[in-house]
């Protein structure tokens, strides 16, 4: 907590100084025969400061008996940008999280024995006591930039459909290694290295290989009690991407290649085409992942991915928007020959299908159709987003692949956003809804329901950001 009020002190003492400096430069402005000195400590205070406020509120409601979660987090956070001096830049930021009040969720629920789910992620899972001095340095970098192409170096956010921020919590992931990205008309070309990751529920920094585990590791394939936390070797994952857009394309494909562990591509290409007043929307989807090195281990009972284990996936989207209104049909099928696999820790996949507050990871032989619904106004900064999903997965007693046993279920959310202008402007409110419900919620066992089926998931969000 030290260092981030110290850093916070150090910043609004600059933001001080801003304001003497433009003083002065009134005064001196009157003075023609003066001529003021370029330093690096005068161009530093006229970096971009961005101060982020955040309050969180959440509850989960599950059926009957089961237990039910609340709580309440705000947090403060303050970063600095610095302007470029010849092509470089600097910037750090940093975040505080206080728990105002929580309900249940670091208990274990006393039917199934199972923990909370949604609501610890706000703070710290490695210590529950820690309620008031949850804080982060985050960003740290430095960077250069030349017509087109920018190089970061340090710690840093990063977003991707697979390896994200998965921003919807208090605090996002955050990477630290090198990050290179160069644009040329319409092309954007991406290579990075990340050695280690801040992961959203925590408040430490993590080599990559100790990263995986700090989630929930599931169920063993083999039936072992060993699971693969603290037992895989990597230096690091290395993601590399192609992206391409024009007025009616949209197309991206990327790699990740974890050392020692696996190798996921993942392809998108979307077309949108516009006649009359309607603007319709075509995209198609894929992924395919193998392991390296017997997927993280030699011993198998400790290994992420095994070492036979494939996954393939395929989706699609078909739609429209007119008028403020938004409407897609969504696919994605998953096949049979392997789980597919990408760890929570590191981000949330953004498939075409997916919904708020659950994922397709650690599953194969799944089907899902979603249908999602978006009305914006935007002089309004106003928008509302309905969804609906039916997921159709095997067996939730199959380990080979169903690796955290859910069972098949239907998916519904619901959102509301909207965005201050005039004197209020940076604030924005968030509501979102969620209901999720098992296909088969009479014969499911408690412990294959708590937190996943016959659940209501609710989330009110205050930003503001200055």
């Amino acid at each position: 907590m030290k260092r981030v009020i110290t850093a916070l002190l150090i910043l609004f003492g600059a933001t001080n100084l801003i304001a003497q400096h433009h003083t002065d430069s009134l005064h001196t402005s009157r003075q023609s025969d003066t001529t003021i000195r370029r330093t690096l400590g005068k161009d530093l205070r006229f970096g971009h400061f961005e101060f982020h406020t955040r309050s969180f509120l959440m509850g989960t409601v599950n059926r009957g008996v089961l237990s039910d979660y609340s709580t309440m987090a705000v947090g403060a956070g303050l970063g600095y940008y610095s302007p470029s001096w010849k092509g470089f830049h600097v910037g750090l930021s940093g975040f505080f999280v206080f728990q105002v009040f929580q309900d249940n969720i670091y208990e274990k629920d006393p039917v199934t024995g199972k923990s909370n789910r949604y609501e610890i992620l706000m703070f710290d899972i490695n210590d529950y006591h820690n309620t008031h001095d949850l804080d982060r340095l985050e960003e740290l970098f430095i960077s250069y930039e030349n017509k087109g192409f920018t190089a970061i170096l340090g710690r840093q956010k990063f977003e991707s459909p697979l390896l994200n921020g998965q921003d919807n919590r208090m605090r996002p992931n955050v990477f630290s290694g090198i990050s290179l990205n160069y644009k040329v008309k319409n092309w954007e070309f991406l290579a990075n290295w990340f050695n280690q990751v801040t992961i959203r529920g925590t408040v430490d920094w993590y080599s990559i290989q100790s990263s995986l585990g700090v989630y929930s590791t599931g169920r063993n394939p083999l039936e072992s009690t060993e699971s693969y936390k603290g037992n895989i070797h990597s230096y690091g994952i290395g993601v590399t991407g192609v992206k391409h857009q024009t007025k009616n394309w949209k197309n991206q494909i990327w790699n990740y290649n974890a050392d020692n562990i696996f190798n996921t591509t993942f392809a998108r290409s979307e077309y949108a085409f516009t006649k009359k007043n309607w603007r319709f929307l075509t995209g198609i989807e894929g992924f395919y992942e193998t392991p390296l090195n017997n997927g993280g281990n030699a011993d198998q009972t400790k290994t992420y991915l095994l070492k036979n284990e494939r996954a393939f996936g395929a989706g699609a989207r078909l739609g429209f928007k007119v008028k403020g209104h938004q409407l897609t049909f969504n696919y994605l099928g998953i096949s049979n020959i392997g789980r597919f696999l990408f760890p929570r820790e590191w981000g949330r996949e953004q498939f075409f299908a997916s919904l708020p507050r659950e994922r397709f990871e650690g599953a194969g032989d799944v089907n899902a159709l979603t249908v999602k619904y978006r009305y914006t106004i935007p002089k309004k900064n106003f928008y509302v987003e309905l969804g609906a999903n039916y997921t159709d997965n095997i067996q939730y007693t199959d380990i080979d692949l169903n690796k955290y046993g859910l069972t098949s279920y239907y998916h519904f959310t619901g959102t509301l956003d909207y965005k201050f202008k005039g004197y209020l402007d940076g604030l924005e409110l968030k509501f979102l809804a969620v209901h999720k419900r098992a296909t088969d919620p009479d014969n499911l066992p408690d412990k294959y329901r708590i937190n996943k089926v016959e659940m209501w998931n609710l989330n009110f969000v205050i930003d503001y950001w200055f």
